[in-house]
């Protein structure tokens, strides 16, 4: 067993493979269920917060949903950190 600082090469080829099989399955079940990753922040974050803060919040939403895959319950739970801000 190795100590903090050391790397047992063996554990590390087996963590690495197994990495890649979990990013090969998300990939295919995005695919299967067409879906597209869209990492929150940056330029998606600003869009949605400035509609959500304009009032069209329905805008904000459909946005979200579209993009992220997420339910209506996710997308309302997300916006809803915009007006706790």
């Amino acid at each position: 067993m190795a100590r903090m600082g050391e790397v047992d090469l063996e554990e590390y080829g087996a963590l690495r493979m197994r990495v890649k099989e979990l990013e090969d399955q998300v990939a295919f079940l995005m695919r299967h269920l067409n879906v597209q990753y869209v990492p929150l922040g940056g330029e998606f974050e600003a869009q949605v917060k400035q509609l959500a803060l304009q009032g069209k919040v329905l805008e904000a939403i459909k946005l979200y949903r579209e993009k992220t895959g997420a339910s209506l319950e996710e997308a309302k739970n997300y916006l809803g950190m915009f007006s706790k801000r």
